[in-house]
């Protein structure tokens, strides 16, 4: 699979894009490459605000569960005992290849 194909080595689309604009050095009052600066910088403020919301949202809900009491009590109450077997067998291909 190419870099192209998975999506790495590639630019966002957004960055492409304000690229393709930038490329047309016309002078209107407002340069495009400080209008797409602007709507960039925005983007990247807004998909932090919403990742903090998010995360925000999730440990409040955690928090309401109550997971670290139960947690605590399993931890003071009860002992762990864990009985584990582990044992290597070969696959029924590879006796049958050889």
């Amino acid at each position: 699979m190419s870099e192209k194909e998975s999506g790495r080595g590639r630019e966002p689309r957004l960055r492409d894009i304000a690229r393709r604009l930038i490329g047309d050095d016309e002078d209107k009052g407002i340069s495009p490459r400080e209008v797409l600066g602007a709507v960039i910088d925005s983007g990247d403020k807004a998909k932090t605000e919403v990742v903090r919301m998010v995360a925000r949202e999730v440990r409040t809900y955690l928090e309401g569960l109550g997971l670290h009491e139960d947690l605590r009590h399993v931890m003071t109450n009860y002992s762990l005992d864990v009985h584990a077997s582990f044992s290597l067998k070969p696959l029924e291909k590879a006796l049958s290849e050889e």
